[in-house]
């Protein structure tokens, strides 16, 4: 019996310190975003240009097939943040971008009949021109019920851009899933899968922690267990601090760190496939874009138990660094 127990307890050791080394080899790349004025924001009062915390080693973008944000700053309604490419190139070296690409259910159509051959092109060049590396998420969110994606014409879209990022030895394919239920027509989330040689990474959001206050519940188990099977990383391409139900707005310090931030890491921090978080750092009332979403303010700074909290999560090993060239 004495050895059963002693075996059983080198056995968990054994565990838990593979899963302890898998945080701690520096593999966890971490962006901040959704804007510029949003990253910049996250610089100055999160990290404090590095003084605080370590300064992001990505950035997020977001794009249409339409070119938003390449030749000059766009906010998606007036007034609001911008996207700005040019912004991402030069504020300091090297950064990794996650670059989003939306498209509507109407352009998955246009781009499966040629319409927009050249558009896909241009994206293309101009991302491979950066000499930054890319992680490109085509038509992001690809089962949300608010994308409308009929699957085939996803997979076919989805197949005809990659093929053309393909040319760019610096982009990454990225499929990445709403990870809610119910899917758009409840479908199961491989139904809209491209195919093992389109896909570099595995991606999931990350609002709600819980189906409490929503008519959807989380979806990240699948994607993740589909990540083990196909041995392919996975990446939390869109997560924010939401403030939906009169709980979460009324949440404020050790209690919103423990109902929001203590799963999310403790979902990094026991899930190795994860190799990648982005972190939406904003404050969502002020923008006339998202204020009909009432997510109140997801700003890390704007709490100053969470913002404390936050700084150390972001010293822990498992983060990868790099060396970066001010400009």
């Amino acid at each position: 019996m004495r050895h059963r127990v002693l075996l059983t307890v080198l056995f968990l050791n054994l565990l838990l310190g593979e899963l302890v080394t898998a945080r701690e080899d520096q593999s966890v790349l971490f962006f901040a975003g959704q804007s510029r004025e949003e990253f910049a924001d996250y610089l100055t009062h999160v990290c404090e240009q590095g003084n605080a915390c370590p300064r992001p080693v990505g950035a997020a973008f977001y794009t249409s097939l339409h070119g938003n944000g390449f030749e000059r700053p766009h906010a998606n309604a007036p007034g609001d943040n911008h996207q700005d490419f040019w912004y991402l190139q030069s504020v300091y070296k090297p950064l990794m971008v996650q670059v989003a690409l939306w498209m509507s259910p109407e352009e998955l159509a246009k781009v499966n009949q040629g319409e927009f051959d050249v558009q896909v092109e241009q994206l293309v060049d101009r991302l491979a021109q950066s000499g930054q590396r890319i992680f490109l998420r085509i038509g992001y969110e690809f089962d949300g019920p608010h994308n409308r994606y009929q699957p085939n014409e996803f997979v076919a879209a989805y197949r005809k851009i990659a093929k053309q990022a393909r040319r760019a030895s610096n982009i990454e394919l990225v499929w990445h899933s709403f990870a809610m239920l119910p899917t758009y027509q409840e479908r199961d989330v491989m139904a809209w899968y491209p195919g093992d040689r389109f896909v570099d990474w595995l991606a999931i959001s990350y609002f709600q922690v819980s189906d409490d206050g929503y008519h959807a519940g989380p979806n990240r188990q699948r994607i993740i267990e589909i990540a083990k099977a196909k041995q392919k990383p996975v990446m939390i391409a869109e997560a924010s601090a939401i403030r939906y139900t009169v709980t979460q707005k009324a949440a404020q310090g050790k209690s919103y760190w423990d109902y929001w931030y203590k799963p999310f890491f403790d979902l990094i921090e026991s899930t190795p496939e994860i190799k990648a978080v982005s972190m939406i750092n904003v404050n969502w009332d002020s923008q006339a874009q998202h204020r009909v979403l009432e997510w109140g303010d997801a700003r890390i700074a704007s709490d100053g138990y969470v913002l404390k909290q936050w700084r150390e999560k972001m010293h822990a090993p498992y983060w990868k660094s790099v060396r970066y060239i001010d400009q």
